[in-house]
C-alpha cells in the first residue's frame, strides 16, 4: 500500500473514531463480517482445489505431446517421430488426439505392423492393445496390456509393452544366447520399476534394444554395458506419463 493510500486510509478510521466518540455513528458488527470473509475464503479453496484437479490431466496431455515431438538430442537413445509415422491428410498425430488429428497412441485389438509404419523395430510406441494380462505372458489373453513390471523370460508382444511405455516406462528387449548377457539384463531390471525385461526374437540376433516412448537405444550384444542402459534409464523413466499413472 502506498503511503498516499495510507495516510487516506488514517484519515477515515480518524474520522470515523471521531463520529463514533461525538455518538453520531454506530459501530458495525464484527462477527458477520468475519464470517462472511471465512466463506469467501473457503469457497476459493474449493474452486482452486476444483480447477487444479480438472486440469492436472489436460497438462499431462499437453506435455505429452510435447516429449513426443521433441528429438532432444542432448539425452540418450535415438529419437522416433511418431508424430510423423502417423501423420495423415489431416496432418501430424499427437497423443490422444480429440478426433481432429491421428492418433499416436491408438488403441486396437489387432496385429500392428509396426515396420510398415516406419517405426522402430521393437516399436518405441504408437498403437497398442489394453486389458488385463494377469501374471505372465505364458497365460495373458491374445490381446492385452500393459504387462506387468519386472522380468520374463517368455517373449510378451510389442502391442502389449507399448501400453507399458505409454504409462511411463522403460522396455529392455534382447535377442541372445549369451547366458552372462541374460544374466546381467535379468539382475539390472530386478530391483528397478516401472521397466519390463522380455526376450524379443524378432530382433535381429545378438542385439539389445531399450525403448521409451518416442526413443531407443539399439546395439549389440559387443557393445553391451550396464552403464549404458543406467544411463537410458535415468533419463527417461517416467518422463512420458501423460496419464500421470501411479506407475511412476
Amino acid at each position: 500500500m502506498s503511503r498516499e493510500r495510507r495516510r487516506k486510509g488514517s484519515t477515515r478510521k480518524r474520522r470515523r473514531s471521531a463520529a463514533l466518540s461525538s455518538g453520531r455513528g454506530r459501530s458495525i458488527p464484527t462477527a458477520p463480517v468475519v464470517a462472511a470473509a471465512g466463506v469467501v475464503a473457503v469457497a476459493a479453496l474449493i474452486g482452486y482445489l476444483i480447477w487444479q484437479v480438472t486440469n492436472e490431466p489436460l497438462s499431462g496431455l499437453v506435455k505429452a505431446a510435447e516429449v513426443e515431438r521433441d528429438p532432444a538430442p542432448d539425452l540418450p537413445g535415438e529419437h522416433v517421430n511418431l508424430p510423423e509415422l502417423y501423420a495423415d491428410e489431416r496432418g501430424p498425430a499427437t497423443y490422444r488426439s480429440n478426433g481432429s488429428v491421428p492418433n499416436t497412441a491408438k488403441h486396437v485389438a489387432a496385429d500392428v505392423d509396426y515396420e510398415a509404419a516406419g517405426n522402430s523395430n521393437p516399436p518405441a510406441g504408437g498403437p497398442m492393445w489394453s486389458g488385463d494380462c494377469g501374471r505372465d505372458a505364458e497365460s495373458s489373453p491374445d490381446v492385452c496390456g500393459p504387462a506387468p513390471w519386472g522380468v520374463f523370460r517368455t517373449p510378451w508382444r510389442p502391442e502389449t509393452l507399448n501400453h507399458n511405455m505409454e504409462h511411463g516406462g522403460v522396455v529392455i528387449w534382447y535377442n541372445t544366447a549369451d547366458q552372462e548377457i541374460i544374466d546381467d539384463l535379468e539382475d539390472f531390471v530386478e530391483d528397478l520399476f516401472p521397466v519390463v525385461l522380455t526376450p524379443y526374437p524378432d530382433m535381429e540376433d545378438e542385439y539389445v534394444a531399450v525403448t521409451t516412448w518416442g526413443r531407443i537405444d539399439k546395439f549389440p550384444v559387443s557393445e553391451y554395458t550396464r552403464e549404458r542402459l543406467e544411463e537410458f534409464n535415468d533419463a527417461h523413466n517416467c518422463h512420458f506419463r501423460p496419464e500421470g499413472m501411479s506407475d511412476c
